[in-house]
């Protein structure tokens, strides 16, 4: 009994030391989703300005393409520093999205800004699929806008003009095809605003829940360590079991 008591113990030892060093994985913006046919996919989104001096949209469209390759560079290397974490910094990169466009008379900003000037210079490559505007375009898809508004409250933008600058929103993806599709948003999609005197925006995926036919909804990328750990204690109570039992049936013979 106390041999059985100290092989259980080092057991459990063991298995601590392993659930402790899953660490969770940090939340990503989802790359890519697949749409079996009748499926739909639920889509957020950031988005930044582009055009300096415009008002911030009351509305918008639907995406129609992308914007240029420097304000999408811009955009992808600050989003990738986590430079859309907080209204302070997120408005250092959007002095950063339009100096890169070539806008001379918009703020330098501060160190952040001039870090995504410098050093945001290369366009993100497309993952493997079929970019949501092209889907749309080719009647494989039906995109419906949900929702959209302003980030926080209006900010100080230029020392005479106060405005917001970036916001959020949400479409709803059906996949309206007769085959499977694996979908994506560019990075830098573009979202005109309704009124042509307005800014035009440049977003992002920051999340898709997908629902397949005859399946539960599911939330890409897998996010977490949670799911890991939970694998892994199940795992190991069963291979405690076994070792049990076996120590049990030598006895036996």
């Amino acid at each position: 009994m106390v041999r059985n008591s100290r092989w259980i113990v080092g057991a459990g030892l063991v298995l601590f030391a392993v659930l402790s060093a899953v660490q969770p994985v940090a939340a990503q913006a989802p790359s890519t989703f697949t749409l079996q046919p009748g499926g739909r996919a639920v889509v957020t989104f950031e988005a930044f300005c582009t055009e300096f001096g415009e008002v911030f949209p009351t509305k918008i469209n639907l995406p129609d393409g992308v914007v240029t390759d420097p304000a999408r560079a811009a955009l992808s290397y600050g989003v990738g520093k986590g430079l859309n974490a907080t209204g302070e910094q997120a408005l250092q990169l959007q002095y950063a999205i339009w100096q890169a466009i070539g806008t001379t008379n918009s703020p330098k900003g501060d160190a952040t800004a001039q870090d995504v000037v410098t050093n945001g210079k290369t366009v993100p490559a497309n993952p493997q699929g079929t970019s949501v505007v092209d889907a749309a375009k080719a009647n494989q898809i039906k995109l419906t806008l949900d929702s959209f508004q302003p980030i926080g409250n209006k900010v100080q933008i230029t020392p005479t003009a106060s405005d917001n600058f970036y916001g959020r929103g949400q479409i709803t993806i059906e996949n309206t095809s007769q085959q499977a599709l694996t979908l994506f948003m560019p990075v830098g999609t573009r979202f005109p605003s309704t009124d042509a005197k307005q800014q035009t925006l440049a977003g992002y995926a920051t999340d898709a829940k997908v629902t397949n036919p005859q399946t539960a909804p599911a939330q890409l990328p897998a996010t977490g360590g949670s799911e890991t750990s939970i694998a892994l204690l199940a795992g190991a109570f069963v291979l405690l079991g076994l070792g049990l039992m076996a120590r049990s049936a030598r006895r036996r013979v």
